[in-house]
């Protein structure tokens, strides 16, 4: 890997000199399955769905990667410990709240927050809220009404 948050989450550095020349470091991750209105489709960092603007509505992050983009969303992810951990904001949280939240994002310290829930599953399934968009490693997927999710621990092993 040399880029990408499942490579941020696993220390990798960009280097690609370190792809051949052995100081790279292989890794066993967890490979994720979502089962999307019946259709499977395949994920290694990370589950969102979220409406368009952020800032209404609940949001829902099944994170095997620490990171999503340049934010901290999930600060005790490990994409080999076969959990997923589930950022879950509740949908009547303020709009302030909200912000306040995101800015403390990259640090990864809006969390623990009374409106923000993190549990650690092997699996979890949900209706998808009228609205909302799914998307599996930042890739939007058509409208979904339901959406089961779960790993395949150690599936994959990767160089970083």
């Amino acid at each position: 890997l040399l880029g990408g948050d499942l490579c941020r989450t696993l220390g990798g550095t960009g280097d690609e000199r370190r792809l051949y020349d052995g100081t790279g470091t292989l890794a066993a991750v967890d490979l994720g399955e979502a089962l999307v209105d019946g259709r499977l489709r395949l994920f290694v960092a990370h589950a969102v769905v979220r409406r368009r603007p952020a800032w209404r509505g609940g949001v829902l992050a099944a994170m095997n990667a620490q990171f999503l983009g340049r934010y901290d969303v999930a600060p005790r992810a490990h994409p080999g410990d076969g959990l997923l951990d589930v950022v879950d904001v509740d949908p009547d949280m303020p709009v302030g709240e909200r912000w306040k939240a995101w800015r403390r994002l990259p640090s990864g310290t809006h969390v623990p927050h009374p409106r923000i829930s993190v549990r650690r599953v092997d699996a979890v399934q949900l209706d998808v809220p009228a609205g909302a968009r799914v998307e599996l490693d930042g890739r939007g997927l058509r409208p979904a009404r339901t959406l089961s999710l779960r790993l395949e621990p150690d599936a994959v092993t990767v160089l970083v």
